[in-house]
């Protein structure tokens, strides 16, 4: 991935491809501050148990066509339900949030920061990052909080679709 300034990224929100476009573009940024290992974007449904993923860094390992039962979980609570950010610093944290532990682990990712995405008040979706232990502390985990809000317009475009 490559810099991206703020209006390249305006330009991708007004692209017609959307929201793939929009959500490059946002990726963009995202590698640029985090290089995460794997970042995931997702959709969700208030009130259903499944994030869809909308957006992946490794396509392959972990496709846009499958989701993710997240809600019913203490990860989904906090994030999806709470609207607040979630700090998994190690591998105990991975291993009891996320029922992919082992794929996540051979991935060379041992941590994760996720923020829920909020519009008017409703989570419509979430952001994860990931890298191996230590790479992430609480300051990123408030940055990519901050940084949330610019996954608010192709989520809700990606409602649309």
């Amino acid at each position: 991935m490559t810099d991206i300034s703020l209006g390249q990224l305006a330009v991708a929100y007004a692209d017609a491809t959307q929201p793939q476009s929009s959500f490059e573009a946002v990726a963009a940024l995202y590698q640029n501050r985090f290089t995460p290992r794997l970042m995931t974007f997702f959709a969700w449904n208030s009130g259903d148990d499944f994030c869809q993923r909308v957006w992946s860094n490794n396509p392959e390992k972990y496709p846009t066509s499958t989701g993710k039962k997240m809600g019913p979980t203490r990860w989904g609570q906090t994030v999806l339900q709470d609207q607040a950010p979630w700090f998994g610093p190690d591998e105990a944290a991975m291993r009891t949030t996320f029922p992919d532990h082992e794929l996540i682990k051979s991935l060379g990712c041992e941590s994760c920061l996720s923020v829920p995405v909020v519009a008017a008040g409703q989570s419509i979706g979430a952001i994860s990052i990931l890298h191996a232990q230590g790479v992430y502390t609480v300051s990123d985990l408030k940055d990519l909080s901050a940084l949330s809000a610019l996954l608010v317009a192709p989520l809700l475009m990606h409602q649309k679709t």
